[in-house]
């Protein structure tokens, strides 16, 4: 009896607690999101609606919809926004068939209100529309649905960067197609970036990227434009931008090392540097905190001479001699003042960098110094010099073309346009660094950090023809393809069966050999001219000795041999293997790409490379 009675006061004392606590397992509200754009600017902001439908009579819908959807939505984000959608002046929903005015902003003529979500078009009502967890609303208005159309830059539009780190932005729009009616959407050129409502310089490229480098903490809302007579071809886009950390960006360029650091405009004490400045904080404080920053003894002789703060003579423990010397830029103009007596603040970019010859090379910069991008993304950077007018000491700027572009200290293909520009793609996840070669161009050095987040998916399936590759060579496509030996065509297909030509395949084997290859040609074989597709990896191919010339004709249409081949083969891998008879049987009836992607990959198989 008693142990029952202890039992019973358990339980009663059990039920009491779990009366007394709050309610912690309750399910949690699931939300979606809603974004409602005008014309000339955002009405509501990035909503999230919680998923609890309630009653749409008030809002004069006679059918009450089973479902959340994307007219709850709509009404519930006005209201969060402290407006009264009953009202016709604030919501003209039309019984939930579609929307015809928000906040005053009417559907006339061939402007009016659309929505897409997830950024898809949906041929269902606002009130028959369902929305689940996560979806992602935008009501936009056009001015004319003939000829405009809505852009973004992507449901995932909220980024996150660090100060002085450039932000990659993809813009596309939707491209209906007048037969089927099926949506798609695609990049979109020649759009005007704004941010914070103000038009900026930057333009979208061809791939409908565009690049922004924000140098203060803060928040920034960014959308794009593009007028066509006098209207506005696109709907509103949104991307939202939080940057973190601030103060002052330090770049040290040495002829082949970058020194980097974002230091605090807080000045100190410069005596233990032999050295002096009024400023609160210039130039020579962000350089010797940004030497400190980099593992070097700032205070060390051997590491720096400072010259008592009036020029820079020695750094990072490299010494001007001769004709180099150490110069510096703010914000990528030059300065004339001494390195103690430049003011810098918070969000300058402070370049010091040497040049092999003051009298003959210029400073370069790229128009970016660090950006994260995913694996195989398309990248472009911009490459500036400045010259020097040497009767009244200006300076201009202006984008350099035809400047080598090294990854990683090697050449690799790469070399600007004639507006300075490089395109670069990276499928691997690693940290790259994009640079020039200073003596060779006459330049200072300039870099760009790029960190790729993931490895790009690539694989036969992406290719239009994939399935055209013959079943006993599918592993060996597999693996070219996957090691980027090999790529598709202009049109994306592969042509696994075509015979390849000399230079493919010497092409698939620097790759293969991972050679440095040149962006410039410089005219080594009388058949190759400078701008074929080819030219860089000839300048490759002449370099390494792959291939044997007859007085300077190499014939880069002509078929692959046996002997061009294992000749080829041996030179780039330093190997003296012979080929197997299973080799040797690919040649019968001329090589095919996919009998070259099988030779290559069985050879550096069979002498484990």
């Amino acid at each position: 009896m008693r142990r029952s009675t202890k039992m019973i006061c358990m339980i009663v004392i059990t039920a009491l607690l779990i009366a007394m606590t709050p309610a912690v397992f309750a399910a949690q509200a699931e939300y979606a999101y809603i974004r409602i754009e005008g014309y000339e600017g955002t009405l509501v902001e990035k909503t999230a609606v919680p998923l609890n439908r309630f009653d749409l009579k008030s809002y004069g819908v006679t059918e009450e919809p089973s479902d959340y959807t994307v007219l709850h939505a709509v009404i519930y984000a006005l209201k969060e926004k402290g407006h009264d959608p009953s009202k016709a002046k604030v919501l003209e929903a039309n019984g939930g068939s579609y929307i015809s005015s928000v906040l005053g902003l009417k559907a006339e003529g061939n402007a009016g209100w659309m929505y897409v979500l997830n950024d898809e078009s949906s041929w269902n009502s606002v009130k028959d529309q369902k929305l689940e967890k996560d979806d992602y609303v935008v009501l936009y208005y056009i001015k004319d649905w003939m000829n405009c159309s809505y852009s973004t830059f992507g449901v995932a539009d909220e980024y996150e960067v660090d100060a002085f780190t450039t932000v990659k932005l993809n813009l596309k729009h939707q491209v209906t197609d007048p037969v089927t009616w099926a949506a798609s959407n695609e990049n979109l050129a020649g759009a005007v970036i704004t941010v914070d409502g103000k038009k900026t310089d930057a333009v979208t490229d061809e791939f409908g990227n565009a690049y922004l480098t924000f140098k203060d903490k803060g928040t920034h809302v960014i959308s794009a434009e593009k007028y066509v007579d006098g209207i506005n071809t696109i709907s509103r886009s949104y991307a939202y931008i939080d940057v973190q950390g601030k103060g002052v960006a330090v770049n040290i360029y040495t002829t082949d090392r970058t020194y980097r650091a974002c230091v605090e405009p807080k000045g100190f004490d410069l005596a233990k540097y032999d050295a002096s400045s009024e400023c609160e904080f210039s130039a020579l404080h962000a350089i010797i905190a940004a030497l400190n920053s980099n593992g070097f003894d700032a205070a060390d002789p051997k590491i720096a001479n400072y010259n008592k703060g009036s020029f820079i003579s020695a750094l990072a423990g490299v010494e001007a001699s001769g004709n180099s010397a150490w110069m510096y830029t703010v914000n990528n103009q030059t300065s004339w003042f001494a390195v103690n007596e430049q003011p810098l603040t918070d969000g300058d970019v402070l370049d010091i960098y040497l040049l092999n010859d003051w009298a003959t090379d210029t400073y370069s910069y790229f128009d970016m110094t660090s950006i994260k991008v995913q694996g195989g993304e398309n990248i472009r950077v911009r490459l500036y010099r400045h010259v020097l007018d040497f009767v009244t000491w200006e300076t201009s700027v202006h984008p350099y073309a035809n400047c080598e572009i090294t990854v990683n200290g090697r050449k690799a293909g790469y070399v600007t346009d004639n507006d300075g520009y490089v395109n670069l793609k990276f499928n691997k996840k690693d940290i790259y660094e994009i640079s020039v070669l200073p003596k060779e161009d006459n330049i200072s050095r300039a870099s760009v950090t790029v960190e790729v987040t993931n490895d790009s998916d690539i694989s036969l399936e992406q290719y239009n023809d994939y399935k055209e590759v013959t079943d006993k060579y599918l592993t060996y496509m597999e693996k070219a393809v996957g090691k980027y030996i090999m790529n598709g065509d202009q049109d994306n297909n592969l042509r696994p069966a075509d015979e390849i030509t000399k230079a493919e395949f010497l092409t698939m084997l620097v790759r293969a050999s991972k050679l440095d290859v040149p962006g410039k040609y410089r005219k080594r074989y009388t058949d190759v001219v400078a701008g074929n597709w080819f030219g860089s990896f000839a300048q490759a191919v002449f370099r390494y000795g792959l291939a044997k010339h007859d007085k300077g004709f190499l014939y880069p249409d002509a078929a692959v041999s046996s002997d061009i081949a294992l000749y080829a083969l041996n030179t780039a891998f330093a190997s003296d293997a012979a080929l197997s008879d299973a080799q040797k049987a690919v040649f019968a009836e001329g090589l095919t790409r996919e009998e070259a992607a099988y030779l290559i990959i069985s050879y550096m198989e069979a002498t484990g490379r």
